[in-house]
């Protein structure tokens, strides 16, 4: 194990002679981490600490915030604090609490180093508010650690346990003027162009050379056999004293040119 005095007391000049520039690199970090954990240790613990907790609750979400916004006299908290999803929330009172206890925080986080009820976010007169609640591992606006409580300003940044996001400000809302005629245009041909276009099927009438089914000729059979003669002059007989035919009736029959056959070889014995 490397005895991390010993590269301290490492003279510089002996370093200079070595070949490789990235054990020279490690060797200065050693002895930065060296002279922070001797001065400030408490420091260097509560890096390592958030490194080593980390908030899973949030893993996928790029830019974690809150956004006051304040319209006439509605106050939202717009926020993707909670499952990554962004939510605008309204509070009766205008008091957004953050912690760890969901039976008692309207932000509940799963953070080991979050206190059950670490702050809370106010709304008054003067704006809003960063309000630390006795929590245990304290709350800090832009790298330092408040007192009870510290006024929000616009792109503050906000650390509570090893929870870490930006704060903006909306105060004004204005009406823009409507887009020109040309550029509306574009904008709707370009989205039209970017939706999938679906197929329409439309129902084709049957051409001259494709006759309709009710209308194709009954199938005839291979060759002509007596029976065959004598069957077709019974239907013609048949069909000339019936003076009502259902639909299935008026259809053409359909000959089996092999049935046909072995009728009339039946019959020829």
């Amino acid at each position: 194990m490397i005895n991390l005095n010993t590269l301290t007391a490492f003279p510089a000049d002996s370093l200079e002679t070595a070949s490789d520039h990235a054990l020279q690199q490690r060797l200065g970090l050693y002895r930065v981490f060296l002279k922070l954990y001797e001065h400030n240790r408490e420091l260097l613990d509560e890096i390592l600490n958030l490194e080593n907790s980390g908030n899973k609750s949030l893993t996928g979400v790029a830019l974690p915030y809150v956004q006051g916004l304040v319209l006439g006299d509605r106050v939202h908290l717009v926020t993707n604090l909670l499952k990554g999803a962004t939510q605008s929330l309204s509070q009766p009172q205008n008091i957004w609490t953050i912690g760890r206890d969901s039976r008692r925080v309207v932000l509940p986080i799963q953070d080991k180093r979050l206190s059950r009820c670490h702050a809370a976010i106010v709304y008054d007169e003067g704006g809003f508010r960063l309000v630390d609640l006795n929590s245990s591992n304290g709350s800090y606006l832009n790298g330092e650690l408040i007192r009870h409580s510290v006024r929000l300003k616009d792109g503050d940044r906000i650390r509570l346990g090893s929870l870490t996001f930006s704060f903006f400000v909306c105060n004004t809302a204005q009406v823009l003027p409507p887009v020109s005629e040309e550029l509306l245009s574009q904008v709707r041909a370009l989205s039209a162009a970017s939706e999938p276009k679906r197929a329409i099927a439309h129902p084709t009438a049957p051409s001259a050379s494709q006759p309709s089914p009710l209308s194709a000729s009954p199938i005839q059979p291979a060759f002509s056999s007596p029976l065959t003669k004598n069957w077709e002059e019974s239907v013609s007989e048949s069909d000339s004293e019936t003076c009502l035919q259902s639909p299935e009736d008026a259809l053409p029959a359909q000959v089996n040119p092999l049935e046909d056959t072995l009728m009339f070889m039946r019959s020829s014995h």
